[in-house]
């Protein structure tokens, strides 16, 4: 018999969470140490500098400036997030928004990854976490990690997620349910594509319905507000003429945009294959009926809400949609493949399909296992690049900031400089605000002695001391042994078996 995962020792989850994490924490740490630089990027003067912190110096940074739009999102929580690591550490710390991005993002990873993984009993269980999230490990939305800008890229899927577990798991109006339809309201504070996880919830919502585990009035007005609160989202989601050249211009443009996402990473043909897994897991669950507490339906809800967001991509960004900040969603929706054919396997190892479902599974892992090292093969020169960018970006504000002589900001190639406006960088740079609040690093400053500069030199430092020690710790856990569950001997004498 497979070994109960879930019913054994919480000891043994608890440690196998944190070897995890530390090894995510650790790759991501590695990361920024190599590429990471305390020079604003692009995106960052604009959201971070111009929109937040120049008008908080200034006394003037109101409510309405804190959700007005940055293009078509509303990152309310990132400029929080922003102006408290502000307060902290006493200047505009970019590199201390990346560590925390690090933290939120591989904790994140742990947490979806287990909770993905609760339809599957024993060593199942227990392949589907390990392989979730040891490949993100590679960096493939390497941008993300290295713009400290980019949280609200971590908050997304953090909000949406929860608030869809929440709904999918409660009745309508309940407690539960709001505090769901709450959670997932506030990822629209996060990206514009937030206004579609409520449609998510309505998606599991129906499926419920059809399954006969939701019925009556109060659940048929739940589905009505869900979508009232999405259609009005939607409504707040500003058009920007700038993103009209992104967007995909055709139902043709459109529908091959949806076939490269879905399909990521093996292409537009043989990448239709990799749903299939996930299609037979949702056509069994509404058969079976589970009750709204079983845990397949969180991972019909995560599901539809990778599903919504891959719509929202081809749309919005049809031109270009295999930008590297979008592909931890899609890797997102490879996990919930994955472990969908792992639970097809497990469900009929002992049926009909017995025989052909491990052939399916083997097939649907070799194409993965062909097409993921395609993907990345260029991750290590786009890594590269993205690093010189930074460092001769940095190296040139350093020099005009010393110099005020604006040749080295005007009449530089692409990159060279860390934001696409010459003329507005140098009035970013010339306001005294400025002076007082860049980092130290581009005032040839010596950075403050305090703990939080000590914080971020110790967290970098010791990168690959989190990879070994989580490492280490990943066998101990694996291999620790597990209380199987309680069983009642003759005479109601509960009987203990352990298992390694």
């Amino acid at each position: 018999m497979l070994k109960d995962f879930w019913s054994g020792d919480r000891a043994s989850r608890a440690l196998l969470a944190i070897a995890l994490f530390l090894v995510l924490v650790g790759s991501r740490a590695a990361l920024v140490g190599y590429a990471g630089s305390q020079t604003p990027f692009m995106d960052e003067w604009d959201g971070d500098w111009n929109g937040l912190i120049w008008p908080y110096l200034q006394g003037r940074l109101t409510l309405d400036m804190l959700i007005a739009p940055f293009m078509e999102h509303r990152i309310l929580f990132t400029r929080l997030m922003t102006l408290s690591l502000f307060s902290l550490s006493g200047y505009w710390d970019v590199l201390l928004q990346m560590i925390v991005n690090a933290i939120l993002g591989a904790g994140e990873v742990v947490a979806v990854s287990f909770t993905l993984a609760r339809v599957l009993r024993g060593r199942f269980a227990l392949v589907a976490i390990l392989s979730a999230c040891l490949i993100n490990v590679v960096p493939f939305s390497f941008d993300s990690i290295l713009l400290g800008f980019n949280t609200h890229f971590y908050l997304l899927p953090i909000l949406s997620l929860l608030g869809l577990w929440l709904i999918a798991g409660g009745e309508a109006w309940s407690a539960r349910w709001l505090a769901g339809a709450l959670a997932g309201a506030a990822s629209f504070l996060c990206l514009a594509s937030g206004a579609l996880t409520l449609s998510a919830g309505i998606i599991v919502q129906l499926m419920q319905m059809a399954s006969g585990r939701r019925t009556g009035l109060r659940e048929g007005l739940g589905v009505a507000a869900l979508a009232g609160g999405a259609a009005l989202m939607v409504g707040f989601v500003p058009h920007v003429p700038e993103s009209d050249a992104c967007r995909a211009r055709s139902v043709e443009e459109f529908l091959s945009a949806l076939a490269t996402l879905a399909g990521w990473p093996a292409g537009d043909v043989l990448g239709l294959l990799l749903p299939l897994p996930s299609v037979v897991f949702c056509l069994r669950a509404v058969a079976d009926r589970p009750d709204l507490r079983d845990a397949r339906w969180f991972n019909i809800a995560a599901l539809a809400w990778v599903g919504t967001q891959i719509a929202s991509l081809s749309f919005g960004r049809g031109q270009a949609p295999l930008q590297p900040r979008y592909l931890d969603i899609l890797m997102l929706g490879l996990t919930i493949h994955f472990v969908s054919a792992l639970w097809i396997v497990e469900a009929r190892a002992l049926g009909e399909g017995r025989r052909t479902a491990p052939v399916a599974l083997v097939t649907w892992i070799a194409l993965v296992g062909v097409a993921l090292p395609r993907a990345e093969r260029h991750l290590p020169q786009r890594i590269e690049m993205w690093r010189d960018a930074i460092d001769a970006g940095g190296q040139n504000v350093r020099l005009y900031v010393a110099t005020g002589d604006a040749t080295y900001l005007a009449g530089r190639a692409a990159y060279s400089i860390p934001y696409n406006s010459p003329d507005k960088l140098r009035l970013f740079l010339d306001a005294p605000e400025a002076r007082a609040s860049l980092p130290p690093a581009l005032l040839s400053h010596s950075a403050p002695r305090n703990r939080v500069e000590a914080f971020k030199r110790r967290f970098l430092r010791f990168a690959p001391v989190w990879i070994s020690l989580g490492l280490v710790m990943l066998p101990i856990a694996v291999a620790r042994p597990r209380r199987r569950p309680v069983e009642f001997a003759a005479g109601g004498a509960p009987s203990e078996r352990f298992s390694g």
